[in-house]
């Protein structure tokens, strides 16, 4: 599943909305870190990058409208939610700034892809040489 969190309620709604018009399925819930919308992880990039933009977008807002209601902007954070083998899942403190940047040069599609390589290989550690595997 491919996950989305929200710090607002109406950037959450404005996504499921957005979601409900394409006809996507999704589940939403409310997690430690904020709100999450999950949806099918299998679906094609020309789904998910358009998404995956808009989500941009809407974190931005959103973080412009904190800082215009004064919040601090370093309180701002962004999460990863990591499901582990066990079915465990926990999340990642990300800089908000830094996630931007991961985003703008790969989609949601390829970080999970990213964090799924990592998660497995913590678990299940294989010291061998890369050219032996």
């Amino acid at each position: 599943m491919l996950e989305y969190i929200f710090f607002h309620q109406q950037s959450l709604e404005q996504f499921v909305m957005r979601l409900e018009q394409q006809s996507i399925p999704y589940q939403a819930r409310d997690d430690d870190m904020g709100l999450v919308v999950a949806i099918a992880d299998d679906l094609p990039d020309a789904i998910t990058d358009p998404l995956d933009a808009y989500y941009d977008k809407l974190l931005e807002d959103a973080e412009n409208l904190s800082v215009e209601e004064g919040e601090a902007a370093e309180n701002y954070t962004a999460g990863l939610n990591i499901t582990l083998s066990d079915g465990r899942t926990t999340s990642v403190e990300v800089a908000p700034e830094l996630l931007n940047r991961i985003l703008g040069a790969i989609s949601f599609a390829e970080l999970n892809q990213l964090l799924e390589a990592i998660v497995s290989s913590v678990e299940n550690p294989d010291n061998r040489p890369l050219c032996q595997r």
